[in-house]
């Protein structure tokens, strides 16, 4: 009961010494960068998004005087990407608002940590959800960029490998391309972008053993899911060992990144890149900084936040939902 319903523990937990709220400082909260950059867009269809990718361009040939041409034309083919249903319900105990001298605030600061938990789990999904191991996931780009090799204008191109071996002890870099002609969040047709929240009221919960107890209930939905328009649009560097850490192994990370850029299709207006690493990865960046030939890291001061990151001008995020256990990534 204590991990769905509040008890009087979180309550002590969230109460400064004036009995007013405090702020709740989200010990074990992940970062989720990666969410507030994902720009949405409304689907095709009620349950996510076709998408029309082209394969091949049209082909034009040399004529003669009095000599014809073979008609040409673009190959295409169909993406379908489907969105998740996201679901959650917070209750909170009548008596224990009763307690509260600002019932209301005490109620949105455990909705506000609904919301962060629902952000981390899209978060986590953008990087690693795989429909074929759960259909009620979308597809990650781990699942899209699988492999290493192929040719130019494959999705496994678009994926550089540093040359680590050892299975759940990797990691990888991914450099995503936001927009209208990149990547993009999705949403159902006619549906509502970002979380639906719901106030249901008072009504009765039922707690671990079955029992009954009055409750304010409030309803979380959010139908989410990825779409990537142009697969040239992401670029990837995987199998990055972290153990390795010399100044020389570190230089190969950067070099991979900086590969993995020249990878991507022309960085036009309307498209915003952006790095995404783990956190330990971005402490490897960090220390490459700090190395005397980071000419491709610089580091921008900004009043009020913390330093921004860059690698070759595009600018580098640490993401927790990015793990340091992947498994190797192997060729075509």
């Amino acid at each position: 009961m204590g991990n769905i319903a509040l008890t009087f523990s979180d309550l002590r937990k969230r109460l400064a010494p004036d009995g007013a709220i405090d702020h709740i400082i989200e010990v074990m909260a992940q970062s989720y960068p990666v969410v507030n950059d994902i720009p949405w867009m409304q689907g095709n269809l009620p349950t996510g998004n076709m998408t029309t990718q082209r394969t091949s361009l049209p082909k034009g040939y040399l004529r003669q005087i009095n000599r014809g041409v073979p008609a040409s034309k673009s190959t295409t083919k169909q993406i379908v990407d489907t969105c998740c249903l996201l679901e959650a319900r917070s209750e909170v105990d009548v008596e224990l608002l009763s307690l509260q001298p600002d019932a209301q605030a005490f109620r949105r600061s455990e909705d506000d940590a609904f919301v962060q938990g629902m952000s981390q789990q899209v978060a986590s999904y953008v990087f690693y959800g795989d429909s074929s191991k759960n259909q009620d996931e979308f597809n990650g780009l781990s699942v899209r960029y699988n492999k290493i090799g192929g040719n130019v204008g494959d999705a496994t191109y678009q994926v550089i490998d540093v040359g680590g071996t050892k299975d759940g002890f990797l990691s990888s870099a991914w450099l995503v391309g936001w927009g209208d002609s990149g990547a993009t969040g999705i949403y159902p047709k006619y549906g509502v972008a970002g979380i639906k929240q719901e106030d249901l009221g008072e009504n009765d919960a039922i707690d671990g053993e079955g029992n009954k107890f009055r409750a304010v209930t409030t309803l979380f939905k959010w139908k989410p899911g990825l779409a990537v328009r142009d697969h040239r649009m992401v670029a990837a560097v995987r199998n990055i060992d972290l153990s390795k850490k010399t100044s020389n192994d570190r230089k190969d990370v950067v070099e991979a990144m900086i590969r993995a850029q020249g990878r991507m299709r022309s960085l036009s207006a309307g498209i915003n890149p952006v790095w995404y690493v783990s956190a330990e990865l971005y402490t490897m960046l960090t220390l490459y900084y700090s190395d005397k030939n980071s000419v491709y890291i610089t580091r921008a001061e900004a009043q009020g936040a913390m330093p921004e990151m860059r690698v070759n001008g595009i600018i580098a995020k640490p993401v927790d939902a990015l793990l340091d256990t992947e498994k190797k990534i192997l060729t075509v």
